[in-house]
């Protein structure tokens, strides 16, 4: 297909997004209403604005709105209090759907529209702090071009996402390439793989094909039993696809390689085979062997770009070179003047026999750091752990490491889970690993998806948690008041304008929480109400519901 500029559908005819009824929105329909709510837009006195909307269609107005109003745009990876009043701070509203009865038609993007628009994205936060990332509509739809040209997708394929539009991999997948290229997309997005299938389903109903936008984290939860129907293509990005997922799959797994500095660099087939960059990015390494990169979505400028990675060019004149990912640059740490890989002491401690994955980090102690590792074990590694005792199971780690690795490269502290915790895009959840080596609250957050006013979250309790000391020596349990505590805290994590807990209606405590218990933490939110449902494996924990003071939404 004719790869195609975004004011090429103006006033098309053409499918452009299908609702959860398979319901139609037309190219023409989606500009009219970008022209209302621009011309709405248009009379705020801000200059700028944060989007936060989880409905892909109202995302993708609001996006548009605001860059023909001329306003700044900031995309926030969540809508947590801290980082809603860290924009407050700035003096940086939500914007929200508008009134308007009245509206020019919409006229067509001019380069200087596209070269001056300012859009910010934040990196995942999952080392700390998120860092503001600027983008310019002219860069992002620089990427979507270099998409198209390194993906031949059908003209029919429809676009389902698993991940978040708000991030720039989701937006530039789901909804940018198919507004870019006269294709559609389904406007919800999904937590669970059965109904990805069953949509697929539905769309074949109507003679149409699919592609399917996803991650590491539901792939790593994907049955061989469960095929997708249609699927012409399928995307994972956020993070390293674990070897032998793909065997689970039906349809080939294309991993992307990027970030939010640098957008989208390069794609793979195979768990074990080599990046090839996409079709406008070009590559180069120094004497380090740090990748750079060189792209129009990457700078505005033909300045090559360092990313920081590690890499191994197969062929070094070549631009277009495919590549092997060694690790990171900012992984090469220094412990008592010696300089240490953290990525090939994770190398050797993931090949002993009983660890299935691990975080190597440096944790401060006592004026000093320390070297810590978090591991995921296995369900008979665990009960192992479990039945040693830690203190045992460690000492024979060590003397496992002793013969691949000297003294001070083996970590000095350990934290055992069933998976390293990632966030909602699937990236390592680097500050929930840190907090693990302190006095850690609430229980690890392993993975979480949120849907419109549900959010699901997999919870791990690992005993170190402050909340088991005294709740009792000899069996300790997670007490009630703890559960309250951090049912709160997800609560309004979740939704950033529930205020105060104001209190809690049917309550039920019907069984213990123990160290190491994996649990479904389920919140459903009706206005100012929150349900909640607790489950270990398919036995009910706890349930019932948190009243909470709802803020003002602004503007």
């Amino acid at each position: 297909m004719k790869l195609c500029h975004f004011n090429d559908y103006l006033t098309a005819d053409t499918i452009l997004c299908f609702d959860a009824e398979l319901q139609t929105i037309s190219f023409s329909r989606f500009w009219q209403d970008v022209s209302h709510q621009a011309t709405a837009i248009s009379a705020f006195k801000a200059t700028a604005f944060a989007l936060w909307e989880p409905d892909s269609y109202e995302f993708l107005v609001l996006f548009f709105a605001c860059l023909y109003a001329k306003k700044r745009l900031i995309l926030p990876p969540n809508r947590v209090p801290q980082l809603q009043q860290q924009l407050a701070e700035e003096g940086i509203e939500f914007i929200q759907r508008q009134e308007c009865a009245n509206a020019p038609n919409i006229q067509p993007f001019t380069d200087e529209d596209l070269s001056q628009s300012q859009i910010v994205f934040f990196t995942s936060g999952s080392t700390g702090e998120p860092k503001k990332i600027h983008r310019t509509l002219q860069q992002l739809l620089s990427e979507v071009q270099g998409l198209a040209q390194s993906f031949n997708l059908p003209a029919q394929a429809v676009a389902i996402a698993t991940v978040s539009h708000q991030h720039i991999y989701g937006l530039l997948f789901k909804v940018l390439l198919p507004l870019a290229t006269g294709r559609a997309f389904y406007r919800e997005q999904f937590i669970y793989p059965e109904y990805v299938v069953q949509l697929q389903q539905q769309l074949n109903a109507l003679q149409l094909s699919n592609y399917l936008v996803t991650s590491p984290a539901l792939l790593k939860r994907w049955s061989a039993e469960l095929q997708l129907q249609h699927c012409v293509a399928l995307y994972s990005s956020g993070g390293k696809l674990d070897s032998g997922i793909r065997g689970n799959i039906n349809v080939t797994v294309t991993e992307v390689f990027g970030s939010s500095e640098t957008g989208g660099i390069a794609y793979r087939h195979a768990d074990d085979a080599l990046w090839q960059p996409f079709a406008d990015v070009d590559v180069s390494s120094d004497a380090q062997q740090q990748l750079s990169i060189r792209s129009l979505h990457a700078c505005d400028t033909t300045d090559w770009v360092a990313t920081g990675d590690r890499v191994e060019l197969i062929q070094h004149d070549d631009l277009k070179s495919p590549f092997r990912l060694l690790g990171r640059v900012d992984r090469i740490v220094k412990l008592e003047e010696k300089r240490l890989s953290l990525d090939e002491i994770e190398h050797k401690i993931e090949a002993l026999s009983q660890i299935n994955q691990c975080h190597v980090l440096l944790v401060p102690h006592e004026q000093r750091e320390l070297l810590a590792c978090v591991v995921a074990l296995n369900e008979d590694e665990m009960l192992s752990l479990q039945q040693q005792g830690k203190h045992s199971y460690v000492r024979q780690l060590k003397q496992q490491l002793q013969t691949v690795l000297e003294p001070i490269a083996i970590p000095r502290q350990w934290r055992f889970l069933s998976q390293l915790p990632r966030n909602s895009q699937s990236k390592l959840n680097k500050q929930d690993m840190t907090n693990l080596f302190q006095d850690a609250q609430y229980p690890v957050v392993l993975s979480y998806q949120q849907h419109t006013d549900q959010a699901i979250y997999q919870l791990e309790f690992p005993p170190e948690l402050i909340c088991f000391k005294g709740h009792f020596p000899n069996q300790p349990i997670y007490p009630g008041v703890g559960q309250i505590a951090f049912l709160r805290h997800f609560s309004m994590n979740t939704w950033a304008d529930l205020g105060q807990c104001l209190g809690f209606e049917q309550l039920k405590f019907q069984d213990l929480i123990c160290p190491h218990f994996v649990l479904t933490l389920t919140l459903v939110r009706k206005q100012h109400k929150v349900s909640f449902e607790l489950k270990h494996q398919d036995k009910a924990i706890a349930s019932g519901r948190l009243l909470f003071a709802c803020q003002e939404s602004t503007p």
